[in-house]
């Protein structure tokens, strides 16, 4: 069997509905997302994952027990799989971020990765996510793993496990609430003489069930 990833973003929450940004706040789910999660649980079931790894963050860590619930599997957890750290943006919407901070406008219009206010660059947040991607999946080759986390996070781990970068990472879309994204390790990863042999094919992408 090929070595499967299935990446879940968390339901919704309030500071979803709002639009506000959460970065590492512990945000809880909302009515919303609950049915969210109960909804795509049996999906992610039917994908017969043999573990559950979570980022801590209680909407992550809800969303995954409620998976964990349709599967009998324990959930584990994973400190690397938190989403992106915005700083002091966090809880601020994006539309008050450009109205009130002009450096927030240019970063922005830069086209080049940044730094969000004392928090993390794109590339920052990548690097850690795709250490824990490779680390679940070298526990279970040749099975399926989902790993529940958040949007920007798991957008930048699609993206650089491919290959890409930051100009890659702004040309995809966004993640939905407890969409789900699918990728096959094809490579062995192990080192050969060419390298790292860790490559991935995108199988489903932000796929929904409400």
């Amino acid at each position: 069997m090929t070595t499967r990833i299935v990446l879940v973003r968390h339901g919704e929450t309030e500071f979803n509905a709002d639009g506000r940004l959460q970065g590492q706040l512990d945000i809880p789910l909302s009515s919303v997302g609950i049915a969210q999660a109960e909804a795509v649980a049996p999906v992610i079931a039917g994908m017969d994952p043999v573990a559950i790894v979570s980022s801590p963050l209680v909407r992550a860590r809800v969303t995954a027990e409620t998976i964990g619930r349709a599967t009998g599997l324990e959930v584990g957890f994973d400190d690397r799989l938190k989403e992106v750290d915005v700083g002091q943006w966090a809880g601020e919407t994006v539309p008050d971020l450009h109205r009130n901070d002009p450096h927030y406008t240019r970063l922005m219009a830069s086209g080049e990765d940044f730094r969000r206010s004392d928090g993390e660059t794109t590339a920052e947040v990548a690097e850690r996510v795709t250490a824990a991607v490779r680390d679940a999946v070298d526990e279970q080759k040749n099975q399926a793993v989902c790993l529940v986390a958040h949007g920007f996070a798991l957008r930048a781990a699609v993206v650089w496990l491919l290959g890409g970068g930051y100009p890659e990472f702004l040309r995809f879309g966004g993640l939905g609430n407890c969409s789900w994204t699918v990728l096959d390790r094809i490579g062995s990863g192990e080192a050969d003489r060419r390298g790292m042999d860790d490559r991935w094919r995108l199988r489903t992408y932000n796929a929904t069930v409400l």
